[in-house]
């Protein structure tokens, strides 16, 4: 879906704060925490994302992460991030492996959600994340992953390569 449409969509909430949850404090989990910081001055949102929590198994490296980029608040399970009525946006940060599982939970508990890439490890729990995500939508909620190299022209270069049979 187009970014736009995505901005309408979540704008529909009647909030003007949208709570974040962030899973995964690593390298991506910082990105995110930058991108969340940052979002307002970029795009008129309509909204004020807030960081609500970040959540990571180990407690003293992810609350040092979330001391650094202003998480108001640590989790160690990822389940009780989802949990929280503060809450309305479930960022995925984790490795591949975890996407499908906390994906579907944030679904299903009426989240919206940001997932990094890779989508999922296997085309099964890809259908399953496209599932949930499309129940979900039927109530308002928003799914997506977080594919920023879908239009670098070296890919666009690839594609027509390939589809002149060149490659």
């Amino acid at each position: 879906r187009r970014s736009s449409d995505l901005r309408s969509r979540l704008a529909e909430t009647s909030r003007r704060d949208l709570g974040i949850g962030l899973i995964g404090y690593g390298f991506m989990g910082r990105a995110h925490s930058v991108a969340w910081t940052t979002v307002g001055q970029v795009f008129e949102l309509g909204m004020s994302p807030v960081r609500r929590a970040i959540c990571g198994r180990d407690e003293k490296r992810t609350t040092a992460v979330a001391e650094a980029f202003g998480w108001a608040a640590v989790e160690t399970d990822w389940r009780a991030l989802i949990a929280r009525e503060d809450v309305q946006v479930i960022d995925i940060c984790t490795p591949g492996s975890s996407h499908a599982e906390i994906a579907i939970a944030a679904l299903r508990a009426g989240k919206h959600v940001l997932c990094e890439k890779p989508l999922a490890n296997t085309l099964a729990e890809a259908e399953q994340m496209a599932e949930a995500a499309a129940e979900a939508a039927q109530h308002g909620q928003v799914a997506m992953v977080g594919f920023n190299y879908r239009r670098v022209p070296a890919l666009a270069l690839a594609r027509s390569l390939i589809a002149d049979g060149r490659l």
